[in-house]
């Protein structure tokens, strides 16, 4: 009786044969469409349309003798022939990725484009002038910067590298943790100039105070306390901005505060939550020259930061 790991190998040396007489372009489309789920979703990944991969699907099923796929109404039912491939050819896909990044960045004059993401705080306010620092020490890098909270940017390499506040669970990405950001209260000189501060939290229910509601709801010490936004936002940048307008007393990561004159420490001993920072990459990009160049100016900069 064959074992799992036994399918496993059998698939394996099978699809290896095969690879030396199936155009490679074919498992290629294999891979997205296990991916994806769909044809429709493979097609977006490798920028080409759903007859083509269908095309591909039907002709790669001729070659290998037997069907790929069941057709549902949900999508595409992979058979258990494909579930023994699938995490292979999966794997071939992140190495010809790596390869092809590999190829890319061999040359150091030649120009690098590396993609960061961030959450939108961090990314706009943050990583600016790290970035900027960076890029004065590689002029031929070109950065892409996009503000969101996805991890799958990264599993998808739609991102090189992440900067984020939790530690990653794929196994196919590799994170490192750089520091903590504690977080702290803060409101502008001219509120303060006009109401003055707290000397305790009960204080706090006597001012306007900025923050989302969700965030709120885990700190009981102050939802113990009755406690309600003046000014309510689900987005960091927001708040960020009524802090700086002086509309009342808010939270902000202390080394960000620091940065800016006009924000007046508010009750400094309490500290309502700390922010991890975290760089994370695929397991895959570790080794690409421009990747790990930008994940070791981040951390000198994120550590330093976070000090």
């Amino acid at each position: 009786m064959w074992g799992r790991q036994a399918i496993a190998d059998q698939g394996r040396v099978s699809l290896q044969f095969r690879m030396d007489k199936i155009d490679w372009h074919l498992w290629q489309s294999f891979a997205a469409v296990c991916r994806a789920g769909s044809l429709s979703g493979a097609a977006r990944a490798l920028g080409t349309t759903q007859p083509t991969i269908s095309r591909q699907i039907a002709q790669l099923e001729v070659e290998v003798g037997q069907a790929l796929f069941s057709r549902s109404r949900s999508g595409l039912v992979p058979t258990n022939h494909t579930l023994v491939m699938m995490p292979i050819a999966d794997s071939m896909i992140d190495q010809a990725n790596t390869l092809d990044r590999l190829a890319k960045s061999a040359n150091a004059a030649e120009a690098t484009a590396l993609t960061i993401t961030a959450s939108q705080i961090t990314g706009t306010m943050v990583l600016p002038p790290i970035l900027a620092t960076f890029i004065d020490a590689h002029p031929v890098v070109r950065i892409t910067l996009s503000l969101n909270d996805a991890v799958e940017n990264v599993l998808e390499r739609a991102a090189d590298v992440a900067v984020r506040h939790t530690e990653p669970t794929q196994q196919e990405l590799w994170g490192r943790k750089i520091g903590t950001a504690p977080i702290r209260l803060y409101a502008h000189r001219n509120y303060v100039r006009c109401h003055g501060v707290p000397s305790n939290l009960a204080e706090l229910s006597r001012h306007r105070l900025i923050a989302s509601s969700g965030h709120l709801r885990r700190l009981p010490e102050l939802t113990a306390l009755g406690l309600k936004p003046a000014f309510d936002c689900g987005d960091d940048v927001g708040l960020l901005a009524a802090l700086r307008a002086g509309v009342g007393i808010g939270y902000c990561q202390a080394p960000l505060a620091s940065g800016n004159p006009d924000l007046v420490p508010v009750l400094p001993d309490y500290a309502p939550a700390t922010l991890p920072f975290w760089i994370i990459t695929h397991r895959d990009l570790r080794s690409v020259p421009g990747v790990r160049a930008l994940m070791q100016h981040l951390r000198t900069e994120l550590s330093a930061y976070c000090r």
